[in-house]
């Protein structure tokens, strides 16, 4: 059996084992009728006997078995929706009439062949072999149900032969044992045929629901990211017009265009996270960090906009903690419980605490908002599931946040749990790999000491010249020495005339028709027979494209904020060092 298809049978156990149940029932009721019919009109033969003894108490027990048989089928019928998942059950009933049948055959010839020719005893041996290798789901589903059903008989009929017949012919005394050896390999056979053909059906039954559901997720997703896009979109349209159509500075205005641009970016910045993280770009570096200092940042943002709506903000036991992670993903996933507390808190604290078990630390993100009803509870970390937010508007949020928590979480190896309590609150719990202490810094140097933008060389290829321009503009106000281009030849010759790489590449994906980022990155490779550090800028998101991009390049997805790429380049360039 193939791996793939062992691995379908070991995840789908119970269900096939339910497949297998449902089979073996549907067909087990005639199979009886017909063992039974065909034992009553064997004894027909031997009319002579009817009256003896053995005759009528073979055909008592014979009743008895077959109403017995008969009920319990009609009982399973009645209450089939009660009783079809007690598989076991029925399995082992199944088992014990199969054994109750087979005492019936093997005492068959005790009954009523002594005595009788090789001609006689030969037909009996041929309507038995028929009977029992009709084609039949339950040869294969209950193997050991139709295996222990036929082995009693066939040895019984043999040894019957060998003792009371021992005159007849070799290829009489043969036929119980090849039936035997045969009829337990084909129902072996058939057993693993009929699992691989029920694990195979599961399989495309499992992914059709996936695919339809991956399709009404899409839709949803598709439907939610263009509704919460054209919100401040509009907004910026209009704030926009009202700025062109009045000559006085507005600064209010512009306070709110700026906001506007700033959702657009957010939801494009949320919407790229999940489109990394879906391609399997996405790789922690993980070092060792300053819990304090790493969350430092994010506990200087919240506190005015606590401030503002009359929260306390709680600290407990995060300064001298050291952990072991992707500290950028890491302040990620803190940055967006604590937003989300921040949100949906109107009255009461946000509470940051760090506590020890064992080896790991873990982050209580605790607040005493409005809570989570039960009957969300499981849902949270879906794509644009937003609580308290029927409108769906853009200032209660996108419902990505928690979405990218769940997979920056799996991503990092950072288990997150949630509690929570409706009208109470809510508390989510990550544990963290602790590190026990700080590595220490590298030693200072001249390079460390100078400003890192007064020493940068860059190579910048991008075939869009208001990108160009911008770039370099930015850039060389910080200090740096640009060479900007708009396609890879004149790139090429300006650094043959240069003659020394560039301290980093900045490049676009795609520039012009048969020119890519591989391209620029190949070139200066051979150029000067060593690899030089390049920085991606692109705007296609497309997961099949990221996941074909090296994992040593770095690439940022436009648009990107000017702190973005600073912070993008320092940490390219600058020695890495413990935070």
């Amino acid at each position: 059996m193939p791996e793939t298809l062992r691995r379908a049978v070991t995840e789908n156990r119970e269900r096939i084992l339910q497949e297998r149940h449902n089979l073996f029932m549907e067909e087990v009721g005639s199979r009886m009728v017909l063992s039974f019919f065909i034992a009553a009109a064997l004894p027909l033969f031997f009319l002579e006997m009817r009256t003896e003894p053995p005759f009528i108490g073979w055909y008592t027990v014979l009743l008895c078995v077959a109403a017995q048989s008969l009920f319990l089928i009609r009982f399973y019928n009645a209450h089939r929706e009660h009783e079809a998942p007690k598989t076991r059950k029925w399995h082992r009933l199944n088992l014990y009439l199969a054994m109750i049948w087979a005492m019936l055959w093997s005492s068959f010839p005790y009954l009523f062949l002594q005595g009788a020719t090789p001609v006689t005893l030969l037909t009996c041996l041929v309507i038995l072999s028929v009977a029992t290798s009709i084609p039949s789901v339950s040869m294969g589903v209950y193997p050991d149900i139709f295996i222990g059903f036929i082995t009693p008989v066939y040895l019984a009929w043999l040894a019957f032969i060998l003792v009371y017949v021992p005159e007849a012919p070799g290829i009489i005394k043969m036929i119980p044992l090849i039936n035997l050896i045969f009829m337990v390999l084909f129902s072996l056979y058939i057993h693993r045929s009929q699992i691989s053909t029920i694990a195979l059906r599961i399989e495309a039954e499992q992914a059709s629901e996936r695919a339809s559901k991956a399709s009404e997720s899409k839709t949803r997703f598709l439907a939610a990211a263009s509704h919460d896009l054209r919100q401040p979109l509009q907004a910026a349209t209009l704030y926009a017009a009202m700025l062109k159509n009045n000559a006085a500075p507005q600064p209010e205005i512009v306070a709110k265009l700026d906001t506007a641009i700033a959702s657009c970016n957010e939801l494009l910045g949320h919407l790229l996270m999940l489109s990394r993280l879906q391609s399997q770009r996405l790789k922690p570096r993980k070092r060792i960090i300053n819990l304090l200092n790493t969350l430092q940042p994010i506990l200087d943002e919240v506190r005015p906009q606590a401030s503002a709506k009359q929260l306390t903000v709680i600290i407990e036991n995060l300064a001298g903690q050291h952990i072991f992670t992707d500290g950028i993903m890491f302040a990620r996933i803190v940055r967006n419980l604590v937003s989300n507390a921040l949100k949906y808190t109107e009255q009461g604290h946000i509470r940051i605490v760090a506590r020890q078990q064992d080896k790991q630390l873990l982050l209580d993100i605790e607040d005493t908002g409005i809570g989570i009803d039960d009957i969300y509870q499981s849902d949270v970390f879906e794509e644009f599931m937003q609580i308290d937010n029927d409108q769906r508007s853009i200032q209660n949020g996108l419902g990505l946040g928690l979405a990218i928590v769940s997979r920056l979480g799996a991503l990092c190896e950072i288990p997150v749990q949630m509690r929570s309590r409706k009208g109470e609150g809510t508390t989510f719990t990550l544990t963290l790999p602790a590190a026990a202490t700080c590595l220490p810094p590298p030693a200072d140097n001249v390079v460390n000491a100078l400003p890192l933008f007064e020493t940068l060389t860059v190579l910048l290829i991008d075939d869009d010249k208001r990108v160009t321009e911008a770039l370099s503009g930015l850039l060389g106000s910080l200090g740096a020495t640009v060479s900007a281009h708009h396609a890879l030849e004149p790139a090429m010759q300006a650094l043959k005339e240069r003659g020394s790489p560039p301290s980093v590449v900045i490049t676009d994906d795609q520039i012009g028709p048969h020119t890519n980022a591989g391209s620029v990155i190949e070139a200066v490779t051979a150029l000067f027979r060593q690899p030089v550090p390049t920085l991606i800028i692109t705007g296609n998101t497309n997961p099949d494209f990221i996941q074909t991009l090296p994992d040593d390049i770095d690439v940022l997805f436009k648009p990107v904020a000017a702190d973005t790429l600073t912070a993008k380049l320092e940490e390219m360039l600058a020695p890495s060092s413990v935070a």
